[in-house]
């Protein structure tokens, strides 16, 4: 159980997101953290899977708790907020477990994480309020948000929007806002909410000791707020954007279909908005085909662009090593 816990990062969020079941709700889950389940040796927010399990079982030298907690004096509105805490693992120790939350639900027997909720619907933006404190070293707190669709020919989870926030210094709550960028015309059936309090995850396997100890993040009163359309369809249908193999490991291949000859550009980021890659492109009438090496990429979900022409279309692929 230890090694599993262990090895649990954000790369396997990513997995998961791809192999995650759906069920049928539309509404964003616990938004004001009322409601919390008393799980033994700590309480957890209904709806969403955090921090403490790792805290426990990954904790030393008689420290192991909760850093995960229900907050009834600092709050914004209601009677709860949720706080986040990186936790030491050994007295003295300056990196820790980071606090995290994922709404989703977790089977404490195979120690495997079902990611996010069933939600129908485009939102322009994730809001809510929050607090934030760094610990002993510079840091920052930070929201992903991934709202997902399941391809019925393939099995996997697609991405139709995603959004990254970040928390900075606030000693009194304050609004936040986490705009998506959508990928797709098509509508999610499920909505996945990460939130930490380090900016230093990453896909290493020792992403849950590697965090700042001290910082602290209270979170409350969150909304999907605003409507984006879907209007992408008769681009999408005109240049045919595919992208195979998808999930790739070293090389991708992007396609499109182009009516006449002309100049494009093709950039990829990752889910920070981090520039991994852009091309000019000589396009050609007819199909149009790019092989992208990813063999010193992340694992991960990665959004590209292709600009033409005939339009600009959105779309996702993603890297498993």
């Amino acid at each position: 159980m230890n090694r599993r816990m262990k090895k649990l990062s954000l790369l396997l969020l990513v997995t998961l997101i791809f192999n995650s079941k759906i069920a049928s709700a539309q509404t964003l889950v616990n938004a004001g953290f009322e409601n919390w389940t008393n799980v033994i040796l700590f309480n957890e927010p209904t709806g969403y899977v955090s921090s403490n399990y790792f805290s426990i079982i990954l904790g030393s030298g008689g420290l192991p708790r909760a850093n995960v907690s229900k907050s009834s004096g600092v709050k914004h509105g209601g009677n709860f907020a949720a706080k986040l805490e990186s936790y030491a693992q050994n007295t003295g120790d300056s990196l820790g477990v980071p606090g995290l939350l994922i709404t989703g639900s977790l089977n404490i027997a195979s120690a495997a994480i079902t990611p996010g909720f069933p939600y129908v619907g485009r939102p322009a933006e994730l809001r809510g309020f929050y607090k934030y404190a760094q610990g002993l070293s510079t840091d920052s707190g930070t929201a992903l948000v991934s709202l997902m669709k399941r391809n019925v020919l393939t099995g996997q989870q697609e991405a139709v929007a995603v959004g990254f926030g970040v928390f900075s210094n606030k000693t009194a709550f304050s609004e936040f806002t986490v705009p998506l960028f959508y990928a797709s015309n098509e509508m999610p059936d499920t909505a996945i909410i990460v939130f930490s309090t380090t900016s230093s995850l990453s896909t290493d396997s020792a992403a849950l000791t590697s965090a700042p100890v001290g910082s602290i993040l209270f979170l409350d009163d969150l909304s999907f707020f605003g409507s984006v359309a879907a209007g992408l369809e008769s681009i999408d249908a005109l240049l045919q954007v595919s992208a195979y193999p998808n999930p790739s490991s070293d090389l991708v291949n992007i396609t499109f279909v182009q009516k006449a000859a002309g100049a494009g550009h093709l950039t990829i980021r990752d889910l920070t908005g981090k520039l991994i890659y852009q091309q000019a492109i000589n396009l050609s009438a007819g199909k149009n085909e790019i092989p992208v090496a990813t063999q010193d990429w992340n694992s991960g979900l990665y959004l590209y662009q292709i600009n033409t022409p005939e339009g600009i279309v959105n779309r996702s692929l993603s890297v498993i090593k």
